[in-house]
């Protein structure tokens, strides 16, 4: 095609509408498709609260609030996303000047708009080489790259180039000459094309047009069927993002219904949303790259989770729609791959659905859905919104509800929450016996007291974590707080049972504990377990538990700012201070537990790489305290070993699971012998005088 001033042929004109058509046509049809898969899941509501969902789209999907985490490379992705949405404009018109030779009104011939669009092509091919020279030269280990990866920048490049060389032919051949000023790229530009003659300029702008939307066509087919979906559906899903607390997991409706499946095993099973995902992951691997799991060598992969998922759907949303998919529970007994692979081959010509067996045998091993610790590192890390540990406890509540398939050591802390209160499966008159030794007022004998200190089933049992709550007991005594403990009525939170998938164990629980607390009139609690305040703070409202509940971390920072505690003594050791998960990532508390540390006179409070929100976790989470031997424990180990390479005297921590997992690695390293795994408690208390004018020694009080 030769484009001049009479335009281009007839023929021309039907090639490219039929491209324009048949290319787009699949871009929306592709679109279309996935988006009906999503609402195949289940029902679930996204749409409340609409002004926190447009201030959320606002800041991470316009201002690319986590994008820019990583600031360059975030300057560069903004370069190209703002780029081409505004190329996405002009491009109709582009398409008029190539086959009419004549402009858009209000578009084609606005200078601020052209101005701005010449400025935003220069930003893309900034954006463009930049990512680039990243993925060739600075790439993360979390980044996933290949040749597609770069054949997508390639197309982009390919795009905005010859949208320039395509003015600047124009330009160069005298058009457009009241546009110049406009357009200063292209302007620029034209002056590689001043000394070509005419035909041959006409030649090479029908080619540069020609290349432009060639691209744009081939970038119509390629998306749906890339990780560059999110295009479309990312900004939707960041939309919908969960606006319940960070820490609370969704309530799953159980009724007597026979054959009624509980938690996820194929894709009806998810929520739309959780379908949703899958099609929004850009699978950058940002997850992966703050996974401890992942980080250590164990079997968890986040990003693999919305990958696999959306292969799954792929193959079995189109039987669904057309009644052909059936569904089977089957109880068999999941292993490793290889076994899985096998047991597939052996069902291979019985079924034609390769997903029958159960989602979490078919697509992931067993490794993989029991290794999250729950830390929300990835949730975290996700620039669009990706909400990856729902779906693996939904995994995890059809594996233990549904399909009965778990291990002894999950069926007897199951056994123990359920018939003891406790995973331990004790009995709780063995774990009060620590706060009568400390004379702690049960509430029968302290009706009146203004907080319930719920010390929480570790530091009941767990000998290590018993002297955190001796130290934070002797705390409140010696601020004349009027607290009570609840004694041998204690009962565990629940927050074990709903984190490793018994659902309906831990609705028992928390029903239980609620018309308890409601009878002896509980309104405040303070706990020493971020897991139990996580659960207590943000689940237990599912429920109608509304307490007033306080971490003591922010409660012994309060009782120091008030100077209802003073601290005297010398504490002359370098503390590194851990943010357990429960405590900071899902909670927002950060500055409390440093507060404490740094109100201790000569106390050096440091810090490891990996901190606040994006501080590794301890490993222990997640239920793999009950089933993970530490000294099995990857992810425990990777982090005292960062713990211990700043120099720190002590490990501070604000959560008995972080101190139990830290103190045993320490002692099984072996050369670690003369560091310290302290709660904060424990090293505040170390400082404070007793009425008598000796200090607490929290390590001896209950020796």
């Amino acid at each position: 095609m030769v484009v001049n001033e009479t335009g281009a042929s007839e023929l021309n004109i039907f090639i490219f509408f039929l491209m324009t058509l048949t290319s787009v046509g699949y871009f929306l049809y592709e679109i279309f498709r996935r988006y009906r898969f999503t609402q195949l899941g289940k029902r679930e509501n996204r749409y409340n609260r609409p002004a926190e969902r447009w201030k959320y789209l606002f800041t991470n999907v316009v201002m690319q609030k986590k994008i820019r985490e990583y600031p360059v490379f975030g300057m560069f992705h903004f370069f190209i996303m703002l780029g081409f949405l505004i190329l996405l404009v002009g491009m109709p018109n582009m398409a008029i000047e190539g086959l009419f030779s004549t402009n858009i009104h209000y578009l084609g011939d606005n200078h601020v708009f052209l101005f701005v669009k010449d400025i935003c092509n220069t930003l893309v091919i900034i954006g463009v080489l930049g990512a680039a020279a990243r993925r060739m030269f600075r790439k993360p280990e979390w980044l996933k790259n290949g040749i597609a990866d770069f054949v997508k920048l390639g197309l982009i490049l390919t795009i905005v180039l010859t949208e320039v060389c395509f003015h600047s032919i124009r330009f160069a051949l005298g058009q457009d000459q009241n546009l110049v000023a406009a357009a200063p790229l292209a302007f620029a530009s034209s002056h590689f094309f001043v000394n070509i003659n005419e035909i041959t300029l006409f030649t090479a702008m029908s080619v540069f047009w020609w290349t432009h939307f060639l691209a744009v066509f081939s970038l119509c087919f390629i998306i749906p069927n890339s990780s560059h979906l999110h295009l479309v559906f990312a900004p939707f899903n960041s939309y919908w993002h969960t606006i319940a607390p960070k820490g609370a997991l969704s309530r799953i409706e159980q009724d007597d219904k026979r054959n009624v499946v509980f938690g996820a095993n194929y894709m009806e099973d998810f929520t739309w949303k959780q379908l949703f995902d899958t099609y929004s992951c850009v699978k950058c691997g940002r997850c992966n790259g703050q996974c401890p799991g992942q980080l250590s060598g164990e079997a968890i992969k986040p990003r693999a989770i919305n990958g696999r998922m959306r292969k799954h759907i792929d193959a079995r949303a189109p039987l669904l729609m057309q009644g052909k998919a059936d569904r089977a529970v089957i109880k068999r007994e999941i292993g490793t791959k290889s076994k899985i692979d096998k047991a597939n081959k052996k069902e291979k010509h019985a079924r034609k659905d390769k997903f029958k067996s159960n989602l979490a045998g078919g697509l992931f091993e067993q490794e993989f859905v029991w290794s999250c610790t729950t830390c929300g590192a990835c949730l975290e890390a996700c620039p669009v919104s990706i909400e990856h540990i729902p779906k693996l406890i939904d995994m995890r509540r059809y594996l233990v509800l549904t399909a009965g398939n778990i291990g002894e050591d999950m069926k007897q802390v199951f056994a123990g929450i359920a018939g003891q209160g406790n995973p331990w499966g004790y009995s709780y008159e063995e774990g009060i016996q620590w706060a009568e030794e400390l004379s702690v007022p049960t509430i029968q004998e302290n009706p009146q007291a203004e907080y319930l200190y719920y010390a929480g089933c570790a530091a009941n049992f767990d000998a290590t974590a018993k002297k955190t709550a001796a130290a934070f007991v002797k705390l409140l005594q010696v601020a004349n707080v009027n607290f009570t403990v609840l004694g041998s009525s204690e009962w565990c939170c629940g927050d074990t049972a709903r984190r490793m998938g018994n659902e309906s164990l831990f609705e028992e629980t928390v029903n239980a504990n609620i018309a308890t607390w409601n009878r002896l009139g509980i309104k405040k609690i303070i706990t020493t377990c971020p897991h139990c305040f996580n659960t207590l703070k943000n689940e237990y409202p599912q429920y109608g538990g509304e307490f007033e509940v306080i971490h003591h971390a922010d409660f012994l920072a309060a009782l120091l700012r008030e100077r209802k505690l003073v601290p005297t003594q010398s504490f002359a050791k370098r503390v590194v201070f851990h943010d357990p998960c429960y405590l900071g990532r899902y909670n927002d508390l950060f500055s409390s537990p440093r507060e404490v540390i740094n109100a201790l006179p000569e106390a050096r409070l440091t810090e490891m790489p990996r901190t606040q929100e994006r501080s590794f976790c301890c490993g222990a989470g997640g239920g793999r305290i009950w089933t993970m031997p530490t000294a099995n424990n990857l992810i425990t180990a990777n982090r005292v070993r960062e713990a211990v390479a700043t120099g720190t005297d002590v490990i501070g921590t604000a959560c008995p699971f972080c101190k139990m997992v830290f103190s045993e690695t320490v002692k099984l390293e072996g050369s670690n012998d003369n560091i310290q795994v302290l709660d904060i408690a424990e090293i505040l208390a170390s400082n404070i005088q007793l009425p008598g004018g000796m200090p607490m020694r929290p390590e001896v009080l209950l020796s």
